[in-house]
């Protein structure tokens, strides 16, 4: 990476901005609507029946909203424009939060379903995307712009696609094809997935001069970053990630993420697979240099390689790296697992502790024996119940605040069959991406209301069900004294 970067270009964008800015100083705050598919109504944004039309609803929601705006957005597809500029973007803007996986008929936030209801911003102008560069000559050069924002621009509930960076760059259109933050900007990107998105500089899916983001529960999943960073590419950045998934991306020195330029890199309960670098002194999954310093807690690599000999997985040059919690497994590079392909030193310095890394490493706490996942080749990195990472790790090492695996589900859990050979007060951490749970509770017939106990409550619904099917617990399709019996034999504590 060059160690001189430029801001973003001037032109139409720059004057989008200017006309976002002018009309947030008179409009007032509101929830806005937006569906694409929407042919009748007023158009304003102001409900479901009367929301912003068309494929280019979102820019317009986004231009008219001031700060403490929520933009609701129904599935569908969205264009930063209905032209065929390709310098026109989705510009986020401080205290706007933008959701996207909505039915189009939701009245709390709480309703939607960003799984059911897919919500895409593409950079696919012309809509003629065919999964390969050779389509992709005339997509806009960023999809999403998060510049000169605070944390309050909020983007949650997206896919990113299409984003191709392949012009200028003095304008910066060579890099971040999902998403370009500049200029101290610091937005805030949860349960997005950035697809396919391209560059010729670096950053397919993103790339981050001189600022901060903070993303959480992301998946970036056949991103290209060109030279440097096949998802990202950060420079004097401050980043964490956490929760999120790299999975097939590839850029010549950085297969997932660079971290250049001093940057401040923190990955918590990440996943890396499959991530590929393809030139000499390259990370399969990271790559760090120029005095980064790479913080990396409770995540799991495997699979990630590099064309050079060493760097399968991680790869410092000059940085200093804390990795602990971590499983490094199969990372390889020219077709070769060794100890440099899981975590190589080349002029920096790693710290390792408490890891799982395949042929060893120093370190206090690291282990060396297979992990044990569910189906590495099926990509489930979850561990099996006789793994070694179970109750093995350092709570000391959880990063503050930190209570959730990349399941989402609860850090430090006792599984009361293993021994705990990790450090800390109990419940000992996991090592790796995903916190083993406990095995659900044996099920209990009696306890009709599912409260976990047997008593007043149950027994009512016996009687208010007999002689009927209602509160049948033998399976004889009948509520009778059998059923009534098992709830007395039941009684207390389920």
């Amino acid at each position: 990476m060059a160690p001189t970067e430029l801001v973003l270009g001037t032109g139409r964008g720059i004057a989008a901005f200017m006309v976002a800015a002018c009309f947030a100083c008179s409009a007032d705050a509101a929830t806005r609507f937006v569906d694409a598919g929407l042919a009748t109504g007023a158009n304003n944004g102001s409900s479901w029946a009367d929301a912003y039309q068309g494929p280019a609803a979102v820019a317009t929601a986004l231009l008219a909203s001031v700060s403490g705006d929520q933009i609701w957005v129904k599935a569908g597809v969205y264009k930063p424009t209905t032209t065929t500029s390709r310098t026109i973007f989705h510009t986020l803007k401080s205290g706007v939060a933008v959701y996207g996986g909505f039915a189009g008929s939701e009245t709390t936030l709480a309703e939607r379903n960003i799984g059911v209801n897919v919500t895409t911003l593409t950079g696919d102008l012309s809509g003629n995307d065919a999964g390969t560069v050779a389509t992709m000559g005339d997509n806009s050069h960023h999809v999403v712009v998060g510049s000169s924002v605070l944390n309050t621009a909020i983007l949650d509930g997206f896919t990113i696609v299409g984003g191709y960076a392949n012009g200028s760059s003095a304008s910066n259109y060579d890099k971040g094809g999902g998403i370009l933050i500049l200029t101290s900007g610091n937005p805030t990107v949860r349960n997005c997935k950035f697809v396919g998105n391209r560059c010729t500089f670096g950053g397919g899916a993103g790339y981050i001069y001189q600022a901060q983001a903070t993303f959480t529960d992301c998946e970036f999943t056949d991103n290209v970053g060109g030279s440097y960073g096949g998802a990202f590419d950060t420079n004097a950045t401050t980043v964490t990630w956490d929760r999120c998934t790299f999975t097939n991306n590839q850029a010549a020195r950085a297969g997932a993420i660079e971290s250049y330029g001093s940057s401040q890199t923190r990955i918590y309960n990440c996943v890396f697979r499959l991530n590929r670098a393809t030139s000499a002194s390259s990370g399969g999954a990271l790559w760090v240099g120029t005095t980064s310093t790479v913080t990396v807690r409770d995540s799991t690599f495997n699979q990630n390689s590099t064309t050079a000999t060493t760097g399968g997985g991680f790869y410092n040059t000059s940085g200093t790296s804390t990795i602990s919690n971590c499983i490094f497994w199969g990372n390889f590079g020219s077709g070769s697992i060794t100890t440099n392909n899981q975590i190589t030193a080349a002029g920096g310095t790693n710290t390792v502790s408490y890891s799982i890394v395949q042929n060893g490493a120093t370190g206090t706490g690291n282990l060396s024996t297979d992990p044990l996942f569910v189906s590495a080749s099926a990509g489930d990195l979850r561990v099996q119940a006789t793994s070694p990472a179970i109750d093995a790790g350092s709570v000391s090492m959880i990063p503050a605040g930190i209570t959730l695996d990349r399941d989402g589900k609860p850090r430090r859990i006792d599984i009361a069959a293993v021994p705990d050979t990790g450090a800390g007060t109990a419940p000992i951490v996991d090592i790796g991406a995903y916190e083993v749970q406990p095995p659900p509770p044996p099920p209990c017939p009696p306890d009709l209301n599912d409260d976990g106990l047997v008593n007043g409550i149950d027994l009512t619904e016996i009687l208010s069900a007999w002689g009927t099917a209602g509160a049948d617990i033998t399976g004889d399709g009948t509520t009778d004294g059998i059923d009534l019996s098992a709830v007395l034999a039941a009684w207390g504590t389920c």
